[in-house]
């Protein structure tokens, strides 16, 4: 992989330095789609283990690990898929995505991103 590709020439560190404008070469439409879908995938498996480990921890346990989860997905969506949406908007998940509707940040207040 190139320094270009990695946003080496632009001073780019992921989710801590300005973006390159729209329209860069920044990153291929490719790999963008490739990163949503692992995003998304990742997401599902960590929804996917809610139900197991409630029933096999107690309910405070279950409380901090459903937060931990929330956490991960809000990073999720911070860190990687608002950047990927930086250039391709339309790979944004809807936010009403029925795939993940039943996400555990759900009981928990969203974090202002200002």
């Amino acid at each position: 992989m190139s320094a270009k590709s990695r946003g080496e020439d632009a001073g780019i560190l992921w989710g801590h330095s300005r973006f390159p404008a729209k329209g860069s070469d920044f990153m291929e439409r490719k790999i963008a789609e490739q990163i949503v879908a692992l995003v998304n995938e990742s997401i599902d498996q960590l929804i996917a283990t809610l139900g197991p480990v409630e029933k096999a921890v107690s309910s405070e346990e279950f409380t901090a690990y459903k937060r931990g989860i929330a956490k991960v997905i809000n990073a999720f969506d911070i860190e990687v898929i608002d950047l990927v949406a930086r250039d391709y908007p339309d790979l944004r998940p809807a936010e009403d995505d029925s795939d993940h509707a039943a996400a555990p940040e759900a009981d928990f207040p969203k974090s202002s991103r200002n």
